[in-house]
């Protein structure tokens, strides 16, 4: 089965990472592919990961709905204080590279093996000119209404990730509605924006300052993607 858009041009693609260090390509997968994906991800029962004084933290749906009102206050105003002071994160997530090592046979799992395999690497590493990857990171995201991701580069000392990327699974989505992945320069200011748009792949060097802007609570939808990092073992 065809997974990637035969159509994309590849050199074209090469040669703008080249020059930027970045980029999105819109209509990346085949419609039949993407539109799998998108029902699938639907389906996740979704874990909230952020971090609190102690380090990260993951909530399973089960741990989240049990709580009270209260206590969803207090874990929003837990994150917020920890956002004021450090790093900090608050999205939802479901990890394929655990359901793959665990044999799962359902199609996320399916996908995140096909990643790791030959065809997914050799595409990236032809538009990339990076050579030297061969094994993959990949998680379901959910950005939802108070979710963010603040400004950071990726880089990770015990890990030599070389590329993150996003597959972008949202339909009819808004710009007001935050979710956007911006680029930041030196001096703080935002050097380019990438639209969640459906079926486009966001690729980029690590390290390079980045951040996902805040999702209000006026945001009438979520934004969904497979997200991870493409590293040199």
């Amino acid at each position: 089965m065809q997974y990637i858009n035969p159509q994309l041009d590849i050199e074209q693609l090469g040669r703008a990472f080249q020059r930027d260090g970045r980029l999105l390509i819109r209509d990346f997968f085949e419609p039949a592919v993407v539109e799998a994906l998108s029902r699938a991800v639907d389906e996740i029962d979704w874990a909230l990961t952020y971090r609190d004084v102690n380090g990260d933290r993951v909530l399973s749906g089960e741990q989240l709905r049990s709580l009270s009102a209260e206590q969803r206050a207090m874990l929003v105003d837990g994150i917020n204080l920890v956002a004021s002071q450090e790093f900090q994160f608050s999205f939802c997530t479901d990890s394929l590279v655990a359901a793959a090592k665990r044999g799962e046979s359902h199609l996320l799992a399916r996908f995140m093996r096909w990643m790791a395999d030959e065809e997914f690497l050799a595409s990236i590493r032809r538009i990339t000119g990076v050579t030297d990857i061969n094994r993959v990171y990949a998680q379901a995201t959910m950005y939802t209404r108070g979710n963010f991701l603040v400004v950071h580069d990726d880089h990770v000392d015990a890990e030599n990730r070389r590329l993150a990327y996003v597959i972008n699974l949202t339909r009819n989505w808004r710009a007001d509605w935050g979710g956007l992945l911006h680029f930041t320069g030196p001096q703080g200011d935002v050097l380019e924006s990438y639209f969640p748009h459906f079926n486009s792949l966001s690729l980029f060097r690590v390290p390079q300052q980045h951040f996902v802007s805040y999702v209000p609570p006026f945001a009438q939808g979520e934004r969904t993607a497979i997200t991870g990092w493409l590293i040199a073992a």
